[in-house]
């Protein structure tokens, strides 16, 4: 349908920053071991007066705005324009329509553009990317879930993980520790018009694990729904397992990652409280940002002009303290069919160098869990009790014995950065096997980081247990094995881990040697 003209929309203007060249020295400052600065956070408000767009040139923008009948709000290097659709569209060069989502009937209506906006002439070369206009919402994530049943005759693969698997495969000390800093923190990132959980869903699913039967989120922000939201449900229920009594919040984000980092630009200017660790399961080829999900391509700017304003947003994440992991991905490095795009894409955000990317394994080989049993793994079901993993030989997660490839591979945007280049070398040296070399960027940021269980998780959802596959499974274990040492790091008084890849490559090749 055609939207009223007085209704109101907002979206969001990137300006061009300045200094860039600071920022990346202050980050290897900051994160490199043994240096004198390391791990000295800076406020959001000092990072953003390093990269402060101009002056002048803002001020000229935000009047024009106000002189088309159009609220405009500066925060970092950002402006969110709040107006009625008819001076949007005057301003900008679009028609805006309302577009229903028949496929999830939860979600609102939304008023978007068919036609991309274009940049006003006096502010080519200043505004570098127009957000949320053209672009639609991410689609509700649908995760890889099975109902079937097991018995111990079965192949370890189809053993289900519960947190007390986590904690005997990765040797968690004291699992029965609970955070103790008023400080810890830690979120996670969903993305669409609405999202959220059930809250007694959280309930039966601590209650089967022997968790914290009155856990339940601090806070959320943005457009929370009380739904069984299955990638929601298995991020907060993973997440506040492995990190036991750490404040733990939902970020709905109606957009994509531009949307994600700007809004933690404008709740840290704001003082507002923003987590020290974030888990994000969502990801998308890295050469196609500005299309699907989000439709309607960059417009004006570029797709590489995009990734780049969203890797400064998370550079300036990880420089106030904040680590990022994010999944890498359940499609292997090449989501889309090879033969139609010949040069592999790793997924985005995974591939950004400023967050910690997440594959999945699942065992080869594993014990029935035998101590500290949790009430699910006792249950009986039709053909006897649920079999849970105790420990095992971890394999890289591979269809089809898994429901899902660990996503992987090389940018063909972002260089690789300094503290992961032996690693990889060693990687590419080694006799592992990989795609021919004309298929993919051995200059590029390389990913997963890490990797960790991502094979038959048990959720609840709907009230109902289910098994659930994906690295969108492991990066809020993961996540929540660092809000841990983040509390440790708090207690005595030291500073959040923060962006942490250098010290994690460090700390592995200081093991090996």
């Amino acid at each position: 349908g055609i939207p009223t003209a007085d209704t109101e929309v907002s979206f969001l203007l990137s300006l061009k920053m300045k200094n860039l060249h600071v920022l990346d020295r202050l980050t290897t400052s900051l994160t490199t071991p043994g240096s004198p600065s390391f791990r000295k956070w800076k406020s959001m408000q000092e990072l953003n007066e390093i990269t402060r767009p101009d002056q002048q040139e803002t001020k000229k923008l935000l009047d024009w705005l106000s002189l088309r009948n159009l609220k405009g709000k500066h925060f970092g290097n950002f402006i969110r324009v709040t107006g009625p659709i008819r001076d949007i569209e005057e301003s900008f060069d679009v028609a805006y329509l309302t577009f229903g989502n028949t496929w999830d009937t939860r979600s609102p209506n939304i008023h978007r553009s068919l036609t991309r906006p274009s940049i006003p002439a006096p502010f080519i070369g200043f505004i570098e990317i127009i957000s949320g206009i053209s672009d639609f919402p991410v689609p509700s994530k649908k995760n890889k879930v099975t109902t079937r049943e097991i018995s111990e005759d079965d192949d370890p693969k189809l053993y289900y993980m519960v947190p007390q698997t986590l904690y005997n495969q990765y040797q968690v000390p004291n699992v029965t520790a609970v955070a103790s800093s008023p400080k810890s923190s830690q979120g996670v990132a969903e993305f669409g018009p609405k999202y959220g959980i059930v809250p007694s869903d959280l309930t039966t699913f601590m209650n089967l694990t022997n968790g914290d039967v009155h856990a339940k989120l601090n806070y959320t922000v943005g457009n929370f729904v009380e739904a069984d939201y299955s990638e929601a449900s298995l991020d907060v229920q993973y997440i506040m397992a492995m990190a036991p009594g750490v404040p733990t919040s939902m970020y709905v984000i109606d957009g994509w990652m531009l949307e994600f980092v700007a809004l933690i630009q404008e709740r840290l200017e704001e003082n507002l409280h923003v987590p020290s660790v974030f888990s994000v399961s969502f990801g998308w080829r890295e050469d196609d940002q500005c299309g699907s999900p989000t439709a309607k391509g960059c417009g004006p700017f570029s797709n590489t002009q995009y990734v780049e304003a969203c890797n400064i947003g998370f550079q300036k994440m990880g420089l106030a303290g904040i680590s990022v992991f994010v999944s890498s991905g359940d499609a292997g490095t090449a989501p889309y069919c090879v033969v139609r795009t010949p040069t592999l894409n790793a997924e985005y955000p995974a591939a950004s160098n400023y967050v910690t990317a997440v594959g999945g394994t699942m065992y080869s080989s594993a014990s029935v869990l035998a101590s500290n049993i949790p009430p699910f793994c006792t249950d009986s079901s039709l053909t006897g009790p649920n079999v849970c993993a105790g420990n095992g030989t971890e394999v890289v997660c591979s269809t089809f014995e898994a429901l899902i490839t660990s996503g992987g591979g090389f940018s063909n945007i972002t260089s690789m950065p300094q503290w992961q280049t032996s690693v990889v070398e060693a990687y590419l040296n080694s006799n592992a096997v990989i795609p021919p070399s004309s298929m993919f960027n051995d200059q590029g940021r390389a990913i997963p980081d890490i990797s960790a269980l991502a094979h038959h998780y048990m959720i609840v959802l709907n009230g109902r247990t289910h098994a659930i596959d994906g690295t969108s499974a492991s990066s809020p274990a993961v996540a929540g094995m660092f809000a841990m040492i983040n509390d440790y790091l708090l207690e005595r008084g030291e500073n959040t881990l923060g962006f942490v890849n250098p010290a994690l490559y460090a700390a592995y090749s200081n093991e090996k040697s």
